[in-house]
């Protein structure tokens, strides 16, 4: 029965998609994000003062003994306002992502969230962190899980599918999650304490979904507050929090990794 479903479900999808790849000015929520363009702002002129701070070459502390590099964050409201501003300066400078943006992190999606459906539940509880826009939110819906939600700790204005939420702090019971997804782990504050509180709302039997970007050895960028020469750093602290690794791929500029079990 359940079978039967999902060719309809990705008939949805991919029509989803192709509305957002070619209706002009943008589909849904992201034809709203276009209004929110400022023609006024001039990014050197008027950016935060924290952003003179931080960005791709500064604001870094020394490598320690892991090869982990990360930001020299005066203290954690400094690394959430660091952290807020991304999506402000997109929305002013370009209103959001391009169509072809939309429509090719809708395919990606597709491409992590397609097995799903054999794993887990419909009414599986799922959430997406640091989901910003909300794409990966839709895509899973689109799939067939209408419980996905997303947090962010900047979703933007009148946002149907991300609220706002720290994803180092997360407003969830212990073990109440089917499965959490994020592509922001060099976003974490502090990555010991980012997978411990994955683990704490994850169910005993749930999984996580890590997606993570696969040439951080060139260094973060100009939000990225943790970046590694080592992506074993990372499968190391991975492993010794979830018990079991069920699938892990790589692609030319991402990494995805399923893990089950705490």
């Amino acid at each position: 029965m359940r079978e039967a479903l999902i060719p309809k479900i990705y008939s949805k999808f991919w029509i989803k998609t192709l509305l957002h790849r070619l209706t002009p000015g943008g589909f849904g929520q992201m034809r709203k994000l276009r209004t929110q363009t400022d023609p006024n702002y001039l990014h050197e002129r008027d950016k935060h003062p924290i952003r003179q701070k931080h960005h791709g070459g500064g604001g870094w502390k020394d490598a320690d003994g892991d090869g982990l590099q990360q930001r020299d964050y005066a203290d954690y409201e400094e690394y959430l306002t660091h952290q807020k501003l991304k999506l402000d300066e997109m929305l002013k400078m370009k209103g959001g992502f391009s169509n072809e943006d939309v429509f090719n992190y809708r395919v990606r999606f597709y491409l992590r969230f397609r097995h799903l459906p054999a794993r887990l539940n419909p009414n599986a509880r799922v959430l997406c962190m640091g989901a910003r826009q909300g794409t990966e939110v839709e895509v899973l819906r689109d799939l067939g899980f209408p419980h996905a939600t997303g947090i962010d700790l900047n979703p933007g204005p009148n946002n149907p599918f991300v609220k706002p939420g720290d994803f180092m702090k997360l407003d969830y019971p212990d073990s109440s999650l089917d499965l959490l997804y994020t592509n922001c782990i060099d976003h974490a504050f502090d990555l010991d304490a980012f997978f411990a509180e994955h683990a704490r709302v994850m169910k005993p039997d749930g999984y996580v979904l890590y997606d993570l970007a696969a040439n951080m050895e060139e260094g973060g960028g100009a939000f990225e507050a943790v970046a590694w020469k080592r992506t074993e750093v990372i499968f190391e602290k991975l492993l010794r929090r979830f018990k079991k690794l069920v699938h892990v791929e790589r692609e030319e500029q991402w990494m995805w990794v399923l893990l089950q079990g705490k």
